[in-house]
């Protein structure tokens, strides 16, 4: 039996990402959750951190059914074509979909910062994509856990690491902006 496939394109991030994922931190997580411009670019710009994006697959092109509307788009892709407005591919690769920052700390465990999936994404795993893909990421380089942190009340955060083998350490009090409690989770590789 065949493994479905995923509609997501995951990928290394790069620096043109950082408008898309930040706007999308601030649409996953409430204010004193989410990640200030300066901290999320600190975090990802560290020396040993890696962030995975992915991305929606892009739009599929539209199937015209008359023969006068299949010449005119004929027509006008020849006119983009000769005025070199042709999008580049990059261009036409599909938006953030979510995204995933981990740092190998010194000790040689991994800690994820953050996991991102924007809400149109969710309910297709592509959450435990990203998941799945830095865990891998940390045992090829030899880490033997990882760590996170999450908010006591983030219910569904919760219920996701708990599936993915977390396990609850210890309260971290006062956590997040000095005013909630997060839960300290580890996970062996």
């Amino acid at each position: 039996m065949t493994e479905p496939t995923t509609p997501f394109l995951l990928r290394d991030y790069e620096k043109k990402d950082f408008d898309a994922i930040f706007k999308l931190d601030r649409l996953c997580f409430e204010p004193g959750v989410a990640y200030s411009r300066p901290e999320l670019s600190s975090f990802i710009e560290q020396r040993r951190s890696f962030t995975i994006v992915a991305e929606f697959p892009p739009e599929p092109a539209l199937h015209i059914s008359t023969t006068d509307d299949l010449a005119a788009e004929a027509a006008a892709e020849a006119e983009r074509f000769e005025a070199g407005q042709r999008q580049s591919r990059a261009e036409v690769r599909g938006h953030v979909a979510g995204f995933l920052t981990y740092h190998v700390q010194k000790q040689e465990y991994g800690h994820i910062i953050t996991l991102d999936v924007h809400p149109e994404a969710r309910r297709q795993r592509l959450g435990s994509l990203l998941m799945a893909a830095a865990c891998e990421r940390l045992r090829k380089r030899t880490a033997f856990m990882v760590v996170l942190e999450v908010a006591v009340n983030n219910h569904p955060a919760l219920a996701f690491y708990e599936r993915h083998g977390f396990k609850k350490v210890k309260v971290l009090e006062r956590y997040y902006n000095r005013d909630v409690d997060a839960i300290f989770m580890t996970k062996r590789l």
